[in-house]
């Protein structure tokens, strides 16, 4: 008598997010092309075909890692706009964003640093999302100058991601300028160009 669904052993538990996670902790300190499915598979105790049995490449990886941070930073940067009333509400638009990056460390330092060209499908998420964060930003603009004309507010809109996108970058790389200006005025600074956008 063949044994009843409910008495089969249940399959094994999906490790898709545990790889996920292990390929984003080695992604945050090295590029791409500097680490090998095996070594993604040993960081999480599994052999390389274990994790062919979840995904196809290091590149499907890489665009999931990449399409997910997109979705997160859109949600983040979307509400951040949602609260933008007055040309003063960038600042705090700024720092929300900025303090988000932070506690999204390495899953940011994915996005914003290494995986700047690493795959073409990499390249058209930031794109689009960038494009329409420009537009979203655009909109949260006209309340704050509503006699601009709508395409020097299509211009700040995309400025002002643009900006979100560098000073992100840069808190993630300790770069020359958060190491001179330091945190706090790093943020202040950053919040003035957000407001020079607007006049």
């Amino acid at each position: 008598m063949p044994k009843s669904r409910s008495s089969r052993p249940a399959n094994r538990p999906s490790r898709r997010h545990e790889i996920l996670q292990a390929a984003v902790e080695l992604l945050a300190v090295q590029p791409p092309d500097e680490i090998a499915v095996s070594d993604i598979a040993a960081h999480c105790g599994m052999t390389p075909a274990a994790f062919y049995y979840h995904f196809s490449s290091k590149d499907e990886i890489l665009d999931e890692i990449v399409e997910d941070f997109s979705a997160q930073w859109s949600d983040v940067v979307g509400t951040a706009l949602g609260k933008v009333k007055h040309r003063e509400d960038l600042a705090e638009c700024v720092d929300e964003v900025l303090a988000w990056v932070e506690e999204n460390e390495r899953p940011a330092r994915v996005y914003f640093v290494t995986s700047i060209g690493a795959t073409s499908a990499c390249e058209a998420v930031r794109r689009r999302t960038r494009n329409d964060l420009g537009r979203r930003a655009a909109r949260a603009l006209r309340e704050t100058a509503p006699q601009q004309d709508r395409i020097r507010l299509a211009i700040a809109g995309l400025g002002l991601i643009t900006l979100l996108e560098i000073v992100s970058r840069s808190r993630l790389e300790l770069d020359a300028s958060y190491r001179t200006l330091g945190p706090v005025r790093f943020r202040a600074t950053a919040a003035q160009l957000a407001e020079s956008l607007v006049h």
